[in-house]
């Protein structure tokens, strides 16, 4: 029992800072441009000083040192005066008046008619019960006797005869009534969820939700904590982006929003779905009817899922005419797309439907070089997202990019900093700060053979799902691998981007495992185990193959959790040095089913490489070889995983498996990206998202 206290009270604490940190305008209803003007025979209480617009509104909420209860305050920019008022636009003889140095701020609990759970909250106007009887006066005790009296209960708002829920009934705010038949009622005040429906994917909703699914509270739109993000009402001036509501700017499945809860960066939000029948009933019934069955067919769908398993389904892209295997384009890449029936290829796009009024490209619209020199009109990234304009990050501490300010680049694509991918422009996106454009070099790539010159080579030191044949057991000691990728930084790891359907999946089943040794641990040895969600998937650059993984939260170092280091970019490893690829699984009767694995690989020069693959596969400076003995290798179907060379203590991640190679075949070896090839992209990547700590 004493542990169980201990343990209580530490919940506790935890629960309190949380709750400290919740910003106070959490609780407004923001209008810009307006202050409220009282009528000049009327006197209302307020009260002017200087203050930034977070402390007014913490005054506001607190109501300390107020002789009146505040419920909204008008801020002016201008002079930075904040002005409490103890009255809103909804007080009688109160107009608004637009001036561009006010904002105005008003308590959502008195402004809207509506609520949230049981409605503990509710301040608005109602003072009639679901039958229509009118409410009594709550500092009245005719013709009903009570003890809820507005002295007894300061807190509770029990103002003339409004509806409210002072004793917390699950059945939301009420009133004693008139009628002495009836001593009390409720006053069915709908829930907030239920006011304005949504149609399609809520793309259009603007409702007044400000609470998802699970009843964590919104983060507003205009505040950057504790989820740091770009969705804001300037960036997206038309998405409805108002307080901290349930909105869709960006696509999703239906209406969303960041939380308040440190943890959970964004939930779904519950809205009900517009009926479309209205008519007549026998009609909306048949309607159901063909409704239900058509979703028992697509929920068989789901359990077959062939070859590929994957959530674009019609139900959750009500709008995206998901029919049959038609090409479609649910989640706005740059083409028309579909799942293949081929195992071995997940996702191909459809680049053969013919475009409305194609027009051949200019000749501009491509790249010389690595595109330091492109000065054209494209302006959207390779995920069909627009950029935004350079001008909105000068605050980048990034010296090339600072100086592209001055060649009024507004939001067309540029290379500042000379990546030798290609252009790339920021973009208004939170999920994808920036991306390569839409572009292609304009002469074939010239990442080829490299020479063999090894004494000008650069070492790559600084003082994993796959399915290995032949190979020993390993001690999970010797490297970090979770499930088919590896982890390069607490919070990210490094796999191959075939293992998902797209760059923007739906990652809700998806996990991270860290610290196991055994596919199948249980017991005990679950102890060792870290699980984590992933919050976001980042493609690299076309034709990498790779993807780098941010986890909702940051793994902990353990003995069986430890970082890989990433290679010195553009480095070589000499041909012949000894490496290793881990995994789990076995073929062709090794043995050690489920058991992590170990085998040695010998690289192979790019040259050679090519010679025993007898020129069928290009291998250019962005691979590297490894292997070639029989029955030792990276089998069929196993990508992803991390090929590890060692120089004295420090090993280096060298390489990433690709798929389709063939499975451990004599004088055949196994291709990898070469990560020193791509380590620019991987720490530029590090460098422009958000920082770990508002992002889990």
């Amino acid at each position: 029992m004493k542990h169980v206290w201990a343990l209580l009270s530490v919940l506790t604490r935890v629960f309190c800072v949380a709750e400290s940190k919740r910003h106070a305008l959490q609780d407004y209803q923001k209008t810009d441009a307006v202050r409220l003007v009282t009528p000049p025979d009327v006197s209302y209480m307020s009260k002017g000083r200087k203050m930034s617009v977070g402390k007014c509104a913490r005054r506001c909420s607190r109501n300390r040192k107020l002789q009146f209860t505040c419920r909204a305050f008008n801020f002016d920019q201008k002079t930075a005066k904040c002005h409490l008022l103890s009255y809103d636009s909804l007080t009688v003889g109160v107009r608004m008046e637009n001036d561009f140095n006010f904002d105005l701020y008003e308590k959502k609990d008195f402004m809207r008619e509506c609520i949230i759970g049981n409605g503990l909250n509710y301040k608005g106007k109602r003072s009639v019960t679901k039958s229509g009887a009118q409410c009594q006066l709550w500092n009245s005790k005719t013709p009903h006797e009570h003890n809820f009296l507005p002295l007894r209960h300061k807190h509770r708002d029990l103002r003339e005869n409004l509806c409210r829920n002072p004793d917390n009934t699950t059945t939301g705010p009420w009133c004693f009534t008139t009628d002495p038949k009836i001593r009390h009622q409720d006053c069915s005040i709908p829930q907030c969820s239920e006011v304005e429906c949504m149609t399609c994917n809520g793309e259009s909703y603007r409702g007044p939700l400000d609470h998802t699914e699970s009843g964590r509270e919104c983060q507003r739109w205009d505040l950057d904590e504790p989820q740091k993000h770009l969705f804001h009402l300037k960036r997206y001036p038309d998405k409805g982006l108002k307080d901290n509501y349930c909105r869709n700017p960006d696509g999703r499945q239906r209406p969303w929003c960041f939380t308040t809860d440190p943890s959970t960066p964004w939930e779904y939000c519950n809205i009900k779905q517009c009926g479309e029948c209205a008519l007549l009933h026998l009609m909306c019934k048949m309607k159901r009817q063909r409704e239900e069955q058509k979703e028992a067919r697509e929920k068989e769908n789901e359990k077959r899922q062939i070859p590929h398993r994957q959530s674009y389904i019609a139900k959750n892209y009500r709008c995206k005419d998901l029919r049959e295997n038609y090409c479609r384009n649910p989640d706005g890449r740059h083409l028309p797309w579909c799942f293949t029936t081929d195992p071995n290829v997940p996702v191909a796009f459809c680049t053969n439907i013919p475009r409305c009024g194609v027009t051949l490209s200019d000749p501009e619209e491509c790249y010389t070089g690595i595109g330091d020199t492109y000065n054209g009109k494209r302006a959207k990234t390779r995920s069909g997202i627009p950029c935004a304009p350079w001008k909105d990050h000068s605050e980048s501490n990034e010296r090339d990019v600072d100086l592209l300010m001055g060649e009024q680049a507004g939001d067309f694509c540029r290379n500042p900093d000379k990546d030798k991918h290609g252009p790339w422009c920021y973009t208004n996106s939170s999920s994808i700060p920036w991306d390569y454009c839409s572009l292609k070099p304009c002469e074939p790539s010239h990442n080829c053979l490299p020479q063999k010159d090894e004494g000008t080579k650069t070492s790559c030191f600084v003082h994993k799902q796959v399915r290995i044949v032949g190979g020993g057991p390993v001690r999970i000691k010797e490297g970090t691998i979770c499930k088919i990728c590896s982890l390069v930084r607490e919070e990210w790891v490094l796999t191959d981007r075939q293992c998902f359907s797209s760059c923007v999946p739906d990652l809700s089943e998806y996990r991270v495992w860290l610290g196991i040794s055994h596919l199948n641990e249980s017991g005990e040895n679950d102890f060792h185990r870290q699980e984590r969600r992933i919050s976001q998937v980042i493609c690299g650059p076309e034709g990498s193959s790779l993807a780098l993984l941010r986890l909702t939260r940051p793994a902990l170092p353990r003995e069986r959790v430890r970082i890989i280091q990433l290679p010195v970019a553009d480095c070589s490893i000499q041909e012949d040095t000894i490496c290793s690829v881990y995994g789990w699984g076995e073929t062709k009767g090794t043995g050690h089913e489920g058991t992590l694995k170990r085998v040695n690989l010998p690289i192979v020069s790019n040259e050679r490489c090519q010679q025993l693959h007898k020129g069928t596969i290009p291998i250019t400076s962005s691979k590297l070889c490894a292997g070639g003995r029989r029955d030792e290798g990276v089998c069929e179907k196993d990508y992803g995983g991390p090929l590890v060379c060692q120089e004295s203590n420090s090993k280096v991640i060298v390489g990433v498996s690709i798929n389709g190679r063939g499975c451990a075949r004599h004088n055949r070896p196994a291709i990898f990206v070469n990560v020193a090839f791509y380590t620019g992209w991987i720490h530029k990547v590090f460098r422009n998202y958000p920082n770990s700590e508002l992002n889990n």
